[in-house]
């Protein structure tokens, strides 16, 4: 089960910019070719560079580059809430991350200069695909775009991308509705595995190039993700260098083959056809640890995935990257079901939350469960009104947990003991799991976080007014009853800002949200904070 944060109107302004901040609806990116977020993020994170254990090494460099060392585990949340760049005007200072709203409207960890993992890539037609499990969203995808460098471009390892470096026209537009999913046969939405993929007619290149990709969602959420993809035409590798040897291929297959495998039992992995000189391997799995399976001679040709009896069906990504000796690698992967063999009491509808993350005192926490006749039901009833007690990662889903289990209904959440029938609750940010009772015809479940209505409210007035642009003066209230500490608030604007003096501040649309406590610490009953200084272009 994924990550949604669902907000409605009545739950006021202050939600709505707890969500902008998070950006917690959906989430995903390309995973092939891989994008700069899939090689450094998905693959290798910023924990495995330190311990010196990633497949690419040269992620740490991008790591580095961004001053939050967390910033590599949202690689699946370069996001913004517009058109992106077919619209957007002025365009943001950076390509790959498109001045994403979950890192503050400034650079990714991906839009680092640096000498990125390449792909080898050919002229002519070429399958892209999204992985969107972090919370998939098929009903309100709009589009995907692609744009790509201009045939002089040179890759600079020490030069940031510019937009200048990329053609003004996309290569490819594709359209998708859910309600017709077979209208465009060049977007094929695999919902069982949660991917979107996209054929495109990638246009004539020589060397090394970047291919700049957007996944944008309709106007009910606006939502957009963005990445930069590295590639490289007529057999050229990593780092550009032109060399003449072809580049490594990855190529796997499975023993036994097929995409299911149920009960207990080994799987042979073999990179044998893969093609390159001097290769090394790296098998993954993903999850990469649990009860039910693990990987041997994972930096073998041939490596050996053990399944043992799984307690609910579970999805298992396998992946396979290949080295040659002058660094040049290449991946491949696919995606494995892996089915119990007796049938269990209960359907694993994935985890309560796979990221951790501290919540406000008063969210009204519920799992919202999707059920196949399309209805949604809500278990608790009413929501559970967060505790100060109760905000941290590891607290609140416990929390949620024991008040989902104690209205009894079909769902439960929490972790599922080898019996295969009982569920506990446990004090872990992402190790509880939502689970449907067979039978009671849930398709899916969310997770709901919403904000209490705002008591902090925000507003501003025009001081200076002129053809382009005004400056004005904002004041935030406290209309309460008891003191605010920390506060959130924001507000709908007329503009751009373009300069805003001691104030935290993010900008989505024509909301402007901003918080406390660096601009104030605290907000008594009916106290207030002005500030004159914040402008803002027409």
């Amino acid at each position: 089960m994924n990550n949604e944060c669902k907000l409605g109107r009545a739950a006021g302004l202050a939600a709505l910019a707890w969500a902008a901040i998070s950006g917690a609806a959906a989430h995903g990116l390309v995973q092939d070719p891989p994008s700069r977020n899939w090689y450094c993020g998905a693959v290798t994170k910023p924990d495995q560079v330190r311990w010196g254990t990633p497949q690419y090494p040269q992620c740490g460099k991008a790591f580095d580059s961004h001053p939050d060392p967390n910033a590599g585990y949202h690689f699946m949340s370069v996001l913004t809430h517009a058109r992106g760049r077919a619209a957007v005007t002025p365009l943001p200072a950076n390509v790959c991350g498109f001045n994403s709203e979950s890192f503050k409207n400034g650079p990714t960890p991906w839009d680092a200069a640096m000498d990125w993992p390449t792909t080898k890539i050919s002229a002519g037609p070429r399958k892209f695909s999204w992985n969107i499990s972090w919370g998939p969203h098929f009903s309100d995808t709009e589009e995907f775009r692609y744009w790509i460098t201009k045939p002089g471009f040179a890759f600079s390892a020490t030069r940031p991308l510019a937009w200048s470096d990329f053609e003004d026209q996309p290569f490819c537009v594709q359209k998708y509705d859910d309600k017709n999913p077979t209208a465009n046969p060049a977007v094929v939405a695999d919902k069982a595995a949660t991917m979107f993929h996209t054929t495109c007619t990638v246009p004539a290149r020589s060397g090394r190039h970047v291919i700049y990709a957007e996944w944008g969602r309709n106007q009910w959420t606006l939502e957009r993700f963005h990445g930069c993809i590295d590639v490289a035409f007529d057999g050229t590798g990593s780092g550009g260098g032109g060399s003449t040897t072809p580049a490594p291929q990855a190529v796997m297959t499975l023993s036994p083959a097929g995409s299911e495998f149920v009960g207990a039992g080994n799987l042979v992995l073999d990179a044998g056809r893969s093609s390159g000189t001097a290769l090394s391997y790296q098998w993954s799995v993903t999850p990469a640890s649990s009860a039910s399976h693990r990987l041997e001679d994972a930096n073998r040709p041939q490596a050996r995935l053990v399944l043992l009896e799984p307690a609910a069906q579970q999805s298992l990504q396998i992946g396979l990257m290949v080295r040659d000796a002058i660094g040049r690698s290449s991946t491949a992967s696919t995606t494995l079901t892996h089915k119990p063999s007796i049938v269990a009491a209960w359907a694993d509808l994935g985890p309560l939350t796979s990221t951790a993350r501290t919540l406000q005192a008063g969210d009204l926490l519920a799992v919202r469960a999707v059920l196949t006749n399309g209805q949604d039901q809500y278990s608790p009833v009413p929501a559970l009104k967060l505790a100060s007690g109760s905000t941290a990662a590891s607290a609140w889903p416990l929390a949620l947990a024991q008040a989902v289990n104690a209205a009894n209904g079909s769902l439960r959440v929490g972790v599922l003991a080898a019996d295969g029938q009982t569920i506990a609750p446990v004090a872990d940010a992402t190790r509880n799991r939502v689970y449907a009772r067979n039978g009671a015809n849930v398709k899916s479940a969310f997770l709901v976080v919403t904000a209490p209505a705002a008591v902090v409210t925000a507003s501003y007035a025009v001081n200076s007014d002129w053809a382009t642009g005004y400056c004005a003066t904002i004041t935030v209230r406290n209309n309460g009853s008891s003191t605010v500490s920390p506060w959130r608030t924001s507000m709908k604007i007329a503009g751009r800002i373009n300069g805003a003096w001691n104030i935290d501040w993010t900008q989505s649309g024509d909301t402007l949200s901003f918080s406390g406590p660096s601009w104030g610490n605290t907000l008594a009953p009916g106290g207030s904070f002005s500030n004159a200084g914040f402008c803002a272009a027409k």
